[in-house]
Protein backbone atom coordinates (compact mmCIF):
# COMPACT_ATOMS: atom_id res chain seq x y z
CA UNK A 1 0.00 0.00 0.00
CA UNK A 2 1.47 3.26 -0.66
CA UNK A 3 1.41 6.13 1.99
CA UNK A 4 0.98 9.85 1.49
CA UNK A 5 4.57 11.43 1.02
CA UNK A 6 6.44 9.10 -0.33
CA UNK A 7 7.71 9.21 -4.18
CA UNK A 8 8.03 6.49 -6.29
CA UNK A 9 9.57 6.14 -9.51
CA UNK A 10 9.33 3.58 -12.40
CA UNK A 11 12.40 1.69 -13.48
CA UNK A 12 12.44 0.94 -17.00
CA UNK A 13 15.19 -1.42 -19.09
CA UNK A 14 16.41 -0.48 -22.49
CA UNK A 15 16.51 -3.31 -25.52
CA UNK A 16 20.11 -1.72 -25.98
CA UNK A 17 21.07 -3.14 -22.75
CA UNK A 18 23.57 -6.10 -23.12
CA UNK A 19 23.19 -9.47 -22.27
CA UNK A 20 24.94 -10.13 -19.06
CA UNK A 21 27.41 -13.18 -18.28
CA UNK A 22 26.11 -16.33 -16.52
CA UNK A 23 26.99 -16.66 -12.87
CA UNK A 24 26.60 -20.48 -13.38
CA UNK A 25 29.99 -22.25 -13.57
CA UNK A 26 29.53 -24.88 -15.71
CA UNK A 27 31.86 -27.03 -17.27
CA UNK A 28 32.29 -27.31 -21.07
CA UNK A 29 30.69 -23.56 -21.34
CA UNK A 30 33.67 -21.57 -22.45
CA UNK A 31 31.67 -18.35 -23.64
CA UNK A 32 29.49 -17.40 -20.72
CA UNK A 33 26.68 -15.52 -22.86
CA UNK A 34 26.76 -17.73 -25.84
CA UNK A 35 23.51 -19.81 -24.58
CA UNK A 36 22.12 -16.88 -22.55
CA UNK A 37 18.96 -15.64 -24.31
CA UNK A 38 16.06 -13.29 -22.14
CA UNK A 39 12.90 -15.16 -20.44
CA UNK A 40 10.35 -12.67 -19.49
CA UNK A 41 10.58 -10.25 -16.25
CA UNK A 42 9.89 -11.14 -12.90
CA UNK A 43 7.64 -9.77 -10.68
CA UNK A 44 7.28 -5.61 -9.47
CA UNK A 45 9.73 -5.38 -6.82
CA UNK A 46 9.58 -2.10 -4.93
CA UNK A 47 12.75 -0.79 -3.64
CA UNK A 48 13.82 1.81 -0.90
CA UNK A 49 16.33 4.37 -2.57
CA UNK A 50 16.36 6.72 0.36
CA UNK A 51 15.07 9.77 1.30
CA UNK A 52 14.47 13.70 0.35
CA UNK A 53 13.76 15.22 3.49
CA UNK A 54 10.79 14.09 5.53
CA UNK A 55 9.78 12.22 2.22
CA UNK A 56 10.81 8.37 1.39
CA UNK A 57 11.93 7.93 -2.38
CA UNK A 58 11.44 3.85 -3.77
CA UNK A 59 12.01 2.65 -7.02
CA UNK A 60 9.36 0.27 -8.75
CA UNK A 61 11.36 -2.29 -10.41
CA UNK A 62 11.33 -5.47 -12.25
CA UNK A 63 14.04 -7.19 -12.80
CA UNK A 64 14.88 -8.84 -16.16
CA UNK A 65 15.21 -12.15 -16.11
CA UNK A 66 17.14 -14.55 -18.08
CA UNK A 67 18.00 -18.26 -19.34
CA UNK A 68 20.61 -20.72 -20.04
CA UNK A 69 19.30 -22.88 -23.58
CA UNK A 70 21.95 -25.30 -22.61
CA UNK A 71 21.06 -26.14 -18.71
CA UNK A 72 17.52 -23.93 -18.48
CA UNK A 73 18.60 -22.69 -15.69
CA UNK A 74 17.74 -18.66 -14.95
CA UNK A 75 19.00 -16.23 -13.04
CA UNK A 76 18.04 -12.09 -12.76
CA UNK A 77 20.10 -8.86 -13.75
CA UNK A 78 20.41 -7.29 -10.52
CA UNK A 79 21.93 -3.93 -11.11
CA UNK A 80 19.75 -1.73 -8.32
CA UNK A 81 20.03 -3.93 -5.46
CA UNK A 82 22.06 -6.88 -4.17
CA UNK A 83 20.23 -9.91 -4.36
CA UNK A 84 16.92 -11.09 -2.44
CA UNK A 85 17.26 -7.37 -0.75
CA UNK A 86 14.96 -4.47 -1.46
CA UNK A 87 16.91 -1.61 -1.05
CA UNK A 88 19.26 -0.14 -3.19
CA UNK A 89 23.51 -0.61 -3.07
CA UNK A 90 23.88 3.20 -2.02
CA UNK A 91 21.10 2.85 0.58
CA UNK A 92 22.94 -0.48 1.53
CA UNK A 93 26.23 1.99 2.08
CA UNK A 94 24.55 4.55 3.70
CA UNK A 95 23.10 2.14 6.41
CA UNK A 96 26.54 0.37 6.94
CA UNK A 97 27.58 3.93 7.16
CA UNK A 98 24.59 4.96 10.01
CA UNK A 99 26.17 1.80 12.31
CA UNK A 100 28.72 4.12 12.93
CA UNK A 101 26.94 6.81 14.93
CA UNK A 102 23.85 4.79 15.98
CA UNK A 103 22.72 1.24 17.59
CA UNK A 104 21.35 -1.58 15.27
CA UNK A 105 17.66 -0.63 16.33
CA UNK A 106 17.73 3.23 15.96
CA UNK A 107 19.24 2.77 12.28
CA UNK A 108 16.68 0.67 11.14
CA UNK A 109 14.00 3.19 12.67
CA UNK A 110 16.22 6.20 10.68
CA UNK A 111 16.30 4.08 7.29
CA UNK A 112 12.91 2.40 7.30
CA UNK A 113 14.08 -0.87 7.61
CA UNK A 114 13.98 -4.03 9.73
CA UNK A 115 16.13 -4.65 12.33
CA UNK A 116 16.62 -8.21 11.04
CA UNK A 117 17.78 -6.45 8.12
CA UNK A 118 20.64 -3.97 9.59
CA UNK A 119 21.96 -7.40 11.14
CA UNK A 120 22.10 -9.23 8.05
CA UNK A 121 23.63 -5.97 6.64
CA UNK A 122 26.20 -5.84 9.35
CA UNK A 123 26.70 -9.84 9.15
CA UNK A 124 27.36 -9.52 5.52
CA UNK A 125 30.29 -7.33 5.54
CA UNK A 126 34.02 -8.36 5.26
CA UNK A 127 36.14 -6.25 6.86
CA UNK A 128 39.67 -5.68 5.64
CA UNK A 129 42.52 -3.51 6.84
CA UNK A 130 43.16 -0.44 4.44
CA UNK A 131 47.08 -0.64 4.58
CA UNK A 132 47.68 1.87 1.56
CA UNK A 133 46.73 5.01 4.07
CA UNK A 134 50.13 3.57 5.57
CA UNK A 135 52.58 3.35 2.70
CA UNK A 136 53.34 6.96 2.72
CA UNK A 137 54.74 6.73 6.63
CA UNK A 138 58.02 6.81 7.06
CA UNK A 139 57.56 5.93 11.16
CA UNK A 140 54.68 3.47 11.95
CA UNK A 141 54.07 3.40 15.78
CA UNK A 142 51.41 0.72 16.92
CA UNK A 143 49.39 0.81 20.30
CA UNK A 144 47.84 -1.86 21.42
CA UNK A 145 45.32 -2.54 24.49
CA UNK A 146 42.74 -4.15 25.64
CA UNK A 147 39.31 -3.66 26.86
CA UNK A 148 35.98 -5.37 28.00
CA UNK A 149 33.44 -6.29 25.37
CA UNK A 150 31.26 -8.13 27.35
CA UNK A 151 31.61 -8.26 31.58
CA UNK A 152 34.92 -10.51 31.81
CA UNK A 153 35.13 -10.52 27.83
CA UNK A 154 38.12 -8.83 26.60
CA UNK A 155 38.53 -7.87 22.85
CA UNK A 156 42.12 -6.18 21.93
CA UNK A 157 42.22 -2.80 20.36
CA UNK A 158 45.03 -1.91 17.65
CA UNK A 159 45.66 1.92 16.85
CA UNK A 160 47.91 3.83 14.78
CA UNK A 161 49.50 6.18 17.02
CA UNK A 162 51.06 8.64 14.86
CA UNK A 163 47.53 9.52 13.08
CA UNK A 164 45.62 7.80 15.45
CA UNK A 165 43.64 5.18 13.12
CA UNK A 166 42.07 2.89 14.62
CA UNK A 167 43.74 -0.24 12.37
CA UNK A 168 41.41 -2.65 13.74
CA UNK A 169 39.88 -4.20 16.45
CA UNK A 170 40.50 -8.22 17.41
CA UNK A 171 38.03 -10.67 18.62
CA UNK A 172 40.22 -11.94 21.49
CA UNK A 173 42.91 -10.97 24.06
CA UNK A 174 44.33 -14.06 23.56
CA UNK A 175 48.08 -14.16 22.31
CA UNK A 176 47.46 -16.43 19.09
CA UNK A 177 45.01 -13.46 17.70
CA UNK A 178 47.50 -10.97 18.01
CA UNK A 179 50.22 -13.04 16.50
CA UNK A 180 47.81 -13.92 13.88
CA UNK A 181 46.78 -10.39 12.84
CA UNK A 182 50.46 -9.27 12.84
CA UNK A 183 51.78 -11.63 11.01
CA UNK A 184 48.94 -10.56 8.09
CA UNK A 185 50.59 -7.29 7.98
CA UNK A 186 52.12 -6.33 4.67
CA UNK A 187 56.09 -7.10 4.39
CA UNK A 188 56.73 -3.29 3.48
CA UNK A 189 54.45 -1.84 6.37
CA UNK A 190 56.20 -4.04 9.12
CA UNK A 191 59.70 -2.91 8.02
CA UNK A 192 58.34 0.76 8.61
CA UNK A 193 56.85 -0.03 12.48
CA UNK A 194 59.44 1.51 14.90
CA UNK A 195 57.85 0.93 18.49
CA UNK A 196 55.06 -0.76 19.56
CA UNK A 197 53.34 0.59 23.21
CA UNK A 198 51.58 -1.80 24.88
CA UNK A 199 50.45 -2.40 28.72
CA UNK A 200 52.61 -4.99 31.37
CA UNK A 201 51.16 -7.88 29.48
CA UNK A 202 53.62 -10.22 28.76
CA UNK A 203 51.24 -12.07 26.20
CA UNK A 204 51.27 -9.17 23.87
CA UNK A 205 55.01 -8.51 24.66
CA UNK A 206 56.03 -12.04 23.32
CA UNK A 207 53.69 -11.99 20.57
CA UNK A 208 55.80 -8.72 19.15
CA UNK A 209 58.73 -9.35 19.28
CA UNK A 210 57.79 -13.07 17.69
CA UNK A 211 56.11 -11.32 15.08
CA UNK A 212 57.77 -8.15 14.32
CA UNK A 213 61.64 -8.82 15.69
CA UNK A 214 64.07 -5.94 15.87
CA UNK A 215 61.13 -3.70 16.68
CA UNK A 216 60.85 -1.83 20.28
CA UNK A 217 58.33 -2.48 22.57
CA UNK A 218 57.63 0.07 25.35
CA UNK A 219 55.75 -0.92 28.39
CA UNK A 220 53.08 2.28 29.11
CA UNK A 221 54.00 4.43 31.77
CA UNK A 222 50.23 5.15 32.93
CA UNK A 223 49.87 0.94 33.27
CA UNK A 224 53.44 0.44 34.83
CA UNK A 225 52.05 3.22 37.65
CA UNK A 226 48.40 2.03 37.34
CA UNK A 227 50.00 -1.37 38.43
CA UNK A 228 51.63 -0.10 41.55
CA UNK A 229 48.38 1.42 42.52
CA UNK A 230 46.65 -1.27 42.35
CA UNK A 231 49.34 -3.17 44.67
CA UNK A 232 49.06 -0.38 47.23
CA UNK A 233 45.13 -1.23 47.47
CA UNK A 234 45.69 -4.59 47.87
CA UNK A 235 47.99 -4.01 50.99
CA UNK A 236 45.14 -1.61 52.34
CA UNK A 237 42.90 -4.96 52.23
CA UNK A 238 45.31 -7.24 53.64
CA UNK A 239 45.98 -4.65 56.35
CA UNK A 240 42.48 -4.13 57.38
CA UNK A 241 41.78 -7.89 57.21
CA UNK A 242 45.24 -8.13 59.77
CA UNK A 243 43.68 -5.23 62.37
CA UNK A 244 40.75 -5.92 62.36
CA UNK A 245 39.46 -2.53 63.47
CA UNK A 246 36.12 -1.42 62.08
CA UNK A 247 37.72 1.83 61.16
CA UNK A 248 38.50 1.55 57.52
CA UNK A 249 41.46 3.17 55.76
CA UNK A 250 41.19 6.45 53.85
CA UNK A 251 42.16 5.34 50.65
CA UNK A 252 41.63 8.34 48.46
CA UNK A 253 44.71 9.73 50.52
CA UNK A 254 47.45 7.54 49.03
CA UNK A 255 46.38 8.54 45.35
CA UNK A 256 46.10 12.46 45.74
CA UNK A 257 48.36 14.72 43.42
CA UNK A 258 51.23 16.06 45.30
CA UNK A 259 49.99 19.48 44.54
CA UNK A 260 46.85 19.04 46.18
CA UNK A 261 48.68 17.42 49.18
CA UNK A 262 50.63 20.87 49.23
CA UNK A 263 47.53 23.13 49.11
CA UNK A 264 45.41 20.64 51.52
CA UNK A 265 47.33 20.72 54.97
CA UNK A 266 44.60 18.52 56.68
CA UNK A 267 44.81 15.95 54.39
CA UNK A 268 48.69 15.61 54.91
CA UNK A 269 48.47 15.46 58.11
CA UNK A 270 46.02 12.84 58.15
CA UNK A 271 48.14 10.60 55.63
CA UNK A 272 50.96 10.54 58.30
CA UNK A 273 48.45 9.99 60.75
CA UNK A 274 47.25 6.77 58.86
CA UNK A 275 50.89 6.00 58.12
CA UNK A 276 52.03 6.07 61.37
CA UNK A 277 49.23 3.61 62.28
CA UNK A 278 49.76 1.55 59.76
CA UNK A 279 53.30 1.18 59.09
CA UNK A 280 52.92 -2.03 56.96
CA UNK A 281 51.66 0.50 54.14
CA UNK A 282 54.37 3.43 54.21
CA UNK A 283 56.72 0.91 52.34
CA UNK A 284 54.10 0.62 49.77
CA UNK A 285 53.47 3.85 49.61
CA UNK A 286 57.05 4.42 49.51
CA UNK A 287 58.02 2.80 46.24
CA UNK A 288 54.43 4.49 44.52
CA UNK A 289 56.36 7.56 45.38
CA UNK A 290 59.46 6.56 44.03
CA UNK A 291 58.53 4.95 41.02
CA UNK A 292 56.49 8.30 39.71
CA UNK A 293 60.15 10.48 40.61
CA UNK A 294 61.66 7.70 38.57
CA UNK A 295 58.90 8.99 35.20
CA UNK A 296 59.91 12.44 36.46
CA UNK A 297 63.43 12.04 34.53
CA UNK A 298 64.17 14.08 31.62
CA UNK A 299 66.95 11.95 29.90
CA UNK A 300 66.83 8.10 29.44
CA UNK A 301 70.21 7.49 31.43
CA UNK A 302 68.27 9.35 34.69
CA UNK A 303 65.85 7.19 34.25
CA UNK A 304 67.60 4.17 34.09
CA UNK A 305 69.78 5.56 37.20
CA UNK A 306 66.43 6.31 39.33
CA UNK A 307 64.66 2.50 38.52
CA UNK A 308 67.86 0.49 39.60
CA UNK A 309 67.32 2.91 43.03
CA UNK A 310 64.01 1.70 43.43
CA UNK A 311 64.77 -1.83 42.31
CA UNK A 312 67.50 -1.75 45.33
CA UNK A 313 65.45 -0.81 47.59
CA UNK A 314 62.98 -3.16 47.15
CA UNK A 315 65.36 -6.32 46.84
CA UNK A 316 66.75 -5.24 50.56
CA UNK A 317 62.15 -5.45 51.61
CA UNK A 318 61.68 -8.12 53.79
CA UNK A 319 58.07 -8.63 52.34
CA UNK A 320 58.04 -11.46 49.55
CA UNK A 321 55.55 -9.81 47.34
CA UNK A 322 57.97 -6.74 47.51
CA UNK A 323 60.50 -8.87 45.54
CA UNK A 324 58.39 -10.43 43.51
CA UNK A 325 57.49 -6.90 42.39
CA UNK A 326 60.72 -5.86 41.97
CA UNK A 327 61.16 -8.77 39.54
CA UNK A 328 58.31 -8.10 37.72
CA UNK A 329 60.61 -4.62 36.99
CA UNK A 330 63.34 -6.58 36.09
CA UNK A 331 62.06 -8.32 33.57
CA UNK A 332 60.32 -5.16 32.27
CA UNK A 333 63.42 -2.85 32.93
CA UNK A 334 64.05 -2.34 28.95
CA UNK A 335 60.20 -2.09 28.20
CA UNK A 336 60.12 0.66 30.81
CA UNK A 337 62.93 2.57 30.08
CA UNK A 338 61.93 2.68 26.44
CA UNK A 339 59.84 5.27 27.43
CA UNK A 340 62.03 7.81 27.80
CA UNK A 341 63.42 7.52 24.31
CA UNK A 342 60.20 9.15 22.51
CA UNK A 343 57.77 9.46 25.41
CA UNK A 344 55.61 7.07 23.69
CA UNK A 345 52.39 6.06 25.04
CA UNK A 346 49.20 4.10 25.01
CA UNK A 347 46.85 7.76 25.16
CA UNK A 348 45.24 7.31 21.96
CA UNK A 349 44.59 4.15 22.30
CA UNK A 350 42.32 5.04 25.76
CA UNK A 351 41.12 8.14 23.80
CA UNK A 352 39.89 5.28 21.27
CA UNK A 353 38.61 3.18 24.17
CA UNK A 354 36.36 6.13 25.28
CA UNK A 355 34.71 6.53 21.92
CA UNK A 356 34.22 2.96 21.69
CA UNK A 357 32.51 3.03 24.85
CA UNK A 358 29.89 5.66 23.93
CA UNK A 359 28.74 3.49 21.24
CA UNK A 360 28.07 0.84 23.30
CA UNK A 361 25.93 3.17 25.33
CA UNK A 362 24.34 4.05 22.24
CA UNK A 363 23.78 0.70 21.25
CA UNK A 364 22.41 -0.69 24.79
CA UNK A 365 25.62 -3.26 24.47
CA UNK A 366 26.33 -6.39 22.51
CA UNK A 367 25.59 -10.21 22.15
CA UNK A 368 27.65 -11.19 19.64
CA UNK A 369 31.70 -10.34 19.56
CA UNK A 370 31.85 -10.19 15.47
CA UNK A 371 28.97 -7.52 15.02
CA UNK A 372 30.99 -5.54 17.75
CA UNK A 373 33.98 -6.00 16.21
CA UNK A 374 32.55 -4.95 12.49
CA UNK A 375 30.65 -1.98 13.97
CA UNK A 376 33.75 -0.57 14.73
CA UNK A 377 36.24 -1.83 12.69
CA UNK A 378 34.05 -0.78 9.23
CA UNK A 379 35.24 2.32 7.84
CA UNK A 380 32.79 5.47 8.19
Amino acid sequence: MRKEGEIYFEVKYSKKVKIPECPYKCKGCKDKREYIVRNGKAKERIIKAGKVGTQRIYLIHRPQRYMCKKTGKTFRDEKISYRWQRITRAETENIVKGLRKMSISATAKEFGVSVRTVSNLLDSIEVKVDWTKFQDMEDIKLGIDEHSFRGFKMVTTIVELNTSNTIAILKSDKKEELKGFLNKIPYEIKQKITEVAIDMRASFKNAVKEELPGVKVVADHFHVVKDAQKKLRESIKIEEEVTNNNKKIPVKLFFLNGKKLLKEKKKVKKLYKTLKEHPYLKEYYRYLLMLKWMYKAETYEEGKRRLHILIEKMEESEDPQVWRWAKTYIRWEKEILQYFVNRTTTAKVEGRHTHIKLIKRISFGFKEVLRYTKKHNHPS
